[in-house]
C-alpha cells in the first residue's frame, strides 16, 4: 500500500516543476530499564532507533507531502524475566494531498498507515484514551489505517469552517494479537467552526461522529460535541476552557452519556535575548472507547510541563496522571513523570539525556518502573 502511495505522490511532485523540499530526522536513544516482572523485578537495556523522512512540493494549485517513519527497538536482558523480550519494529507512512479550490477554500486528503509491534507499557507514552486497563503483555502486533478527506473554508479572517469524512482501521493484526487487542473498523466524520472574536478571544465548536465495529461483531457509535474558548489574557498568559459531552450507542441498544471538558493555562516569560521559560497546566475530562475491552470509559487527567531554554541548552519537565472515573475502567490509574536536558551541538545535532518514571495499578504493569536514557538526534532540511 505504501509503495503505491509513494509512486503516485512522487509523480505529482516531479510533475509540479517546482523544487522539491526534503526533510530527514534520526534519533537514537540508549536506556536502562527497571520494571515489574514475574519474579519481582527485571532489568534490561534498550536501544531505540527512530527516523522520519519526508518529501514536500508546494505549488500555487496545491501541495503534496509523503512521510515515512520507521522505528527499531533492540533489547538486552540483564536480570529477571521482563514482560516482553526480543526486538520490535514499527513502520509508518503518511500521504497528504492538498488542492486549493479557491483563495479561501482548500480540499485535503490524508492517508496514514502504521504497522508493527506497538509498545503499551506505561513508560512508552503510547496514546490511549484516558487511564484504561492495559493489555496482558507489553508488545502487540497492530495495524492502523486512517484515511480522511477535509474541506476547509474561510468566510473571513475571523471565521473559518471545516468538515471531514473518512474511514479508520485500528487494533491487532493476526489471530494472537486480535485476542488481546480486537481490531476496529468504521467510518468517521467531523465538523468544526472557529471564530476569532477579537485579538484576545477565540471560540471553536467541534462535533465528531464515529462508528467502531469490533472483531466479535460488536459495535459502538460514538458522537461527541465540544465548545472551546481561548483567551489571551496578555502576551505571556493564555487561558482555555472547553465543555461538552459524548454519547455511546452499543450493539445491544444501550445508550450511555458522559460529560467532557478541559481547563488549561499556558505562560511564557517575556522575550529575552538568550533565555526563555514556558509552563503549562491542563485538566481534562475525557470520554473514549477502551480498545482492549470494547467498552466506554471516562478518565480525569492532569498534565503539566515546563521548559527552560538558554542558548544551546534546554531543560524540560513534564508529568501526567489519570484516573478512570466512569465506565468499564473505573478505578484504573496511572502517573508518568519525566525530566530531560538537550544540548545543541551544532545546527543539526542535539545531545539529550534524562530520566522517566511511571506508575500504574494495572496488572501486569502494576507498580513503579523507570529508565535513565541518553541519546543523539540529527535533523536537516533541503531541496532536490
Amino acid at each position: 500500500m505504501i509503495p503505491s502511495f509513494a509512486v503516485a505522490t512522487l509523480g505529482l511532485l516531479f510533475a509540479a516543476g517546482e523544487p522539491i523540499r526534503w526533510s530527514a530526522a534520526v534519533q537514537t536513544q540508549l536506556r536502562a530499564r527497571d520494571e515489574p516482572s514475574a519474579d519481582n523485578r527485571a532489568e534490561l537495556g534498550e536501544i531505540d532507533l527512530r527516523g522520519r523522512f519526508g518529501l514536500l512540493a508546494d505549488v500555487a494549485a496545491g501541495a503534496a507531502a509523503l512521510t515515512y517513519t520507521p522505528r527499531v527497538l533492540l533489547q538486552q536482558v540483564f536480570s529477571g524475566s521482563p514482560m516482553a523480550g526480543g526486538n520490535a519494529t514499527q513502520h509508518g507512512g503518511q500521504l497528504q494531498l492538498e488542492t486549493r479550490l479557491a483563495p479561501t477554500t482548500r480540499l485535503t486528503s490524508r492517508t496514514s498507515v502504521e504497522w508493527g509491534r506497538t509498545d503499551y507499557s506505561p513508560l512508552s507514552g503510547t496514546p490511549i484514551p484516558g487511564a484504561v486497563n492495559l493489555p496482558s503483555q507489553r508488545f502487540v502486533h497492530t495495524l492502523g489505517v486512517d484515511t480522511m478527506l477535509d474541506l476547509a473554508h474561510a468566510f473571513s479572517r475571523r471565521l473559518r469552517m471545516s468538515v471531514g469524512a473518512g474511514f479508520r482501521r485500528s487494533g491487532g493484526v493476526g489471530h494472537d494479537a486480535i485476542q488481546i487487542l480486537p481490531y476496529q473498523v468504521g467510518p468517521q466524520a467531523t465538523a468544526a467552526l472557529e471564530w476569532n472574536v477579537d485579538r484576545a478571544n477565540a471560540l471553536r465548536v467541534v462535533a465528531n461522529l464515529a462508528e467502531s465495529r469490533f472483531a466479535a461483531q460488536r459495535f459502538i457509535v460514538l458522537s461527541n460535541f465540544l465548545a472551546e474558548w481561548r483567551l489571551r489574557a496578555s502576551r505571556q498568559v493564555v487561558f482555555d476552557a472547553a465543555a461538552g459531552g459524548a454519547h455511546f450507542r452499543t450493539s445491544d441498544a444501550q445508550i450511555v452519556s458522559y460529560p467532557a471538558g478541559s481547563l488549561g493555562l499556558a505562560w511564557e516569560s517575556p522575550p529575552r535575548v538568550s533565555r526563555a521559560l514556558r509552563a503549562s497546566l491542563r485538566i481534562r475530562l475525557s470520554p473514549g472507547i477502551n480498545p482492549f475491552t470494547e467498552q466506554a470509559t471516562e478518565a480525569l487527567r492532569g498534565e503539566a510541563s515546563s521548559e527552560l531554554s538558554e542558548g544551546r541548552l534546554r531543560i524540560a519537565l513534564d508529568g501526567t496522571g489519570g484516573y478512570a472515573v466512569r465506565g468499564a475502567d473505573r478505578g484504573a490509574g496511572d502517573y508518568r513523570l519525566g525530566v530531560r536536558a538537550l544540548w545543541g551541538l551544532t545546527r543539526a545535532w542535539i545531545l539529550e539525556g534524562g530520566l522517566r518514571a511511571a506508575w500504574t495499578n494495572q496488572v501486569p504493569f502494576k507498580g513503579w518502573q523507570g529508565e535513565p536514557f541518553i541519546g543523539l538526534r540529527w535533523a536537516d532540511v533541503g531541496a532536490l
